[in-house]
């Protein structure tokens, strides 16, 4: 029964939209997918592949080289560094692009205090490079994660005893093993490059750049041609097929590893503590210039007074936060809140199921499935929704809740499925012994251990529905804005004192989430550990 329930919820929320999306897409038979990829859009979507290629080029091989840094040498404050390297992550891709350009962009603090400026912030050197810089802490993780558990200490070691120098060691034992995660990162990172859409908005639309993203935007919100509509459904469905080309495979290949370690824990690598600590001061530079300075610049310029006075104390007010802070701004507020809550909510309900049906025959797919949706463009899932509910929804919170809900039920699942790898089957099988009924375990005993889990599942999904852009500007209402899209409509007039303002208080918001997500993980690894 409850298999039957998560599959037909599962072809409510995606199948149905998928399928009116791609039904749209070639109603007219491969006439309208070659007029809309071989016209202008073509363009878009040359722009699309080649800088995703250059994003994951960067951003692996940078993540690599953290990876490394942390898990591979003796670089002092290594625990400090993947602390800050995860709270990159953190950055809306918003609030960077902003930042970027109020820190390096013409006018920006750069330009006051240096005289200097990036003529190629806007474009798409800008977009590779700013897209780079967030995406080197995913390929972190995953890298990372892989060093940790595919470590062969014995392998390395005994290479070393053999006289091999640690670039031989790195070369020939750690990057063959470590070879299977940096192409999931790869994978990954050029899936989020192919789907991203704020930074593209930010700095590509104003250089008149277009990718896959902003043009389904235009062509979406911005026209009301119907051959534009076509072309923004013809697109979206080019989004889900290129997503899923990409990221199937990875999690095939993955979705069924289990992490090994063998031979107790590997520590550094011998490199000389001098070249450690050259290592260390680099990658906290890097830090520095890539996310600390365009924060620090976006809370400057919400406290000058106007643009283009020096950003010193003498000029500083918070009126620009008050004039941020106005009734629509609250309703914008109140209604991130309100979606991102019952999303997370409603997500975690699902996830729980999933996991519940996850031994049944069927119940891995189910969750294959769950997994893959996540890697389906935000842009697209609203397109398809659209088509498949608009005519019921259109103009609602409801419609962007049901998105949500198809793009996040993923991160509701996935910490409840670990969560679930990892209880003591014991104790599960020493309360069916004494005769406690199947109701009775799952309160007394399951439902305990999984709350932290689940306490983290729902935080998860907040924190990236509270910044969430892409669906929620596409298929907003009048009165139905979200925080993020009022402050990407303050950017598009112009407004750049406000706009900062409210990505400061935007920022502010996910910080409070992501602290009490660490609090929550923490504690349920206490918890399962003991």
């Amino acid at each position: 029964m409850g298999q039957l329930a998560a599959t037909v919820l599962l072809i409510l929320l995606v199948g149905v939209p998928l399928i009116q999306l791609f039904g749209t897409a070639l109603e007219d038979g491969t006439g309208a997918l070659r007029r809309t990829l071989g016209g202008s859009t073509g363009r878009a979507v040359f722009n699309t592949l080649w800088t995703s290629v250059a994003v994951t080029a960067i951003a692996v091989t940078a993540g690599t080289g953290a990876a490394f840094a942390t898990e591979r040498s003796s670089a002092p404050g290594r625990r400090w560094l993947r602390v800050a390297l995860i709270a990159a992550l953190l950055t809306a891709p918003l609030v960077s692009a902003l930042g970027w350009a109020r820190a390096y962009g013409r006018a920006g603090l750069a330009d006051q205090v240096l005289g200097w400026h990036w003529d190629g912030l806007y474009g798409p050197a800008g977009i590779v490079v700013v897209g780079a810089v967030g995406a080197v802490p995913l390929a972190y993780l995953v890298v990372a994660s892989g060093l940790a558990s595919r470590a062969e200490p014995d392998l390395e070691r005994a290479a070393r005893a053999s006289g091999a120098t640690p670039w031989h060691v790195t070369r020939s034992v750690t990057l063959p093993l470590a070879r299977p995660a940096i192409g999931a990162a790869a994978a990954l990172v050029f899936v989020s490059a192919v789907n991203a859409f704020e930074i593209p908005a930010v700095l590509g639309i104003p250089a008149g750049f277009p990718l896959m993203t902003t043009r389904l935007y235009e062509n979406l919100t911005l026209s009301a041609d119907p051959a534009a509509f076509n072309a923004a459904v013809v697109l979206a469905a080019a989004l889900v097929v290129l997503s899923l080309v990409v990221i199937a495979p990875v999690d095939a290949s993955t979705g069924g590893a289990r992490a090994r370690r063998t031979g107790g824990t590997m520590g550094a690598v011998g490199r000389s503590r001098r070249a450690a600590w050259w290592l260390a001061a680099a990658w906290w530079v890097f830090l520095a210039v890539t996310t600390v300075l365009p924060l620090l610049a976006l809370v400057l310029v919400a406290l000058t007074r106007a643009v283009g006075l020096a950003p010193v104390p003498s000029n500083w007010t918070t009126n620009n936060f008050a004039t941020a802070l106005d009734g629509h701004t609250y309703a914008a507020l109140s209604n991130s809140l309100l979606l991102s809550g019952t999303a997370a909510t409603v997500a975690v309900l699902l996830g729980a199921l999933t996991v519940a049906v996850a031994r049944t025959r069927g119940g891995r797919a189910l969750g294959t499935a769950v997994t893959l949706t996540f890697a389906v463009a935000g842009s697209a899932l609203a397109v398809a929704v659209l088509l498949a509910y608009g005519r019921f929804l259109r103009d609602t919170l409801a419609i962007i809740l049901v998105a949500y809900l198809a793009k996040f039920w993923a991160l509701g699942h996935r910490p409840l499925a670990g969560a679930v790898d990892r209880l003591p089957d014991d104790l599960v099988r020493a309360g069916r012994a004494s005769g406690a009924r199947r109701f009775d375990v799952l309160r007394t005993i399951v439902a305990p251990l999984l709350r932290p889990a689940l306490a983290g599942g729902w935080l998860l999904v907040f924190l990236f529905a509270v910044h969430e852009l892409t669906i929620s500007s596409l298929l907003y209402g009048p009165g139905d804005e979200t925080l993020a899209v009022v402050i990407l409509n303050r950017q598009e007039i112009g407004d750049v004192a406000v706009t900062s303002a409210l990505s400061v208080l935007l920022t502010a918001l996910i910080a409070v989430a992501a602290v009490l997500l660490l609090v929550v993980r923490r504690a349920a690894g206490r918890i399962l550990d003991a």
